[in-house]
C-alpha cells in the first residue's frame, strides 16, 4: 500500500498530449509504507491540502510550480519514527530538484 515517488522529466513535442514523453530521473520507493503513515496522520485535518490528496491506491502528479506548497506541507509533517524522517528527507530532495526545473514533475504513485 506504499506510495512510490518518482521524479519524471517531461518532454513535449508539439501541443498534443500523445507526444508527451516521460523519463524517470529518480525514485523514492516506499516499501515500508512510511509516506502513507505520514500522510494518514494529517488526513482530514485540513492543514495539508496538497498532501491530503495523496491516494495510496491512485496517482497524483505535481508540477514544479506546486513544489513550494508541497515542501512547506512536507516540512510540517509530524515525524515519530526514524523511517519517517528518512522518507521525508528523500521526498524533500526530489521536491527541491523538481522545483528547480520546470521540465520535471513529481509522480506519487500508489499501489
Amino acid at each position: 500500500m506504499g506510495v512510490d515517488v518518482v521524479l519524471m522529466r517531461v518532454e513535449r513535442r508539439g501541443s498534443s498530449p500523445k507526444r508527451r514523453k516521460l523519463t524517470p530521473v529518480a525514485v523514492a520507493p516506499d516499501p515500508d509504507d512510511a509516506f502513507v503513515r505520514l500522510v494518514d496522520r494529517i488526513r482530514g485535518r485540513g492543514g495539508h491540502p496538497m498532501l491530503e490528496r495523496v491516494d495510496p491506491y491512485g496517482s497524483l502528479i505535481l508540477t514544479s510550480a506546486e513544489m513550494p506548497q508541497f515542501l512547506d506541507e512536507l516540512a510540517r509533517l509530524p515525524r515519530t519514527a526514524p523511517e519517517d524522517a528518512r522518507m521525508a528527507e528523500k521526498l524533500k530532495d526530489l521536491a527541491e530538484q523538481c522545483a528547480a526545473d520546470p521540465a520535471l514533475e513529481l509522480h506519487l504513485d500508489g499501489d
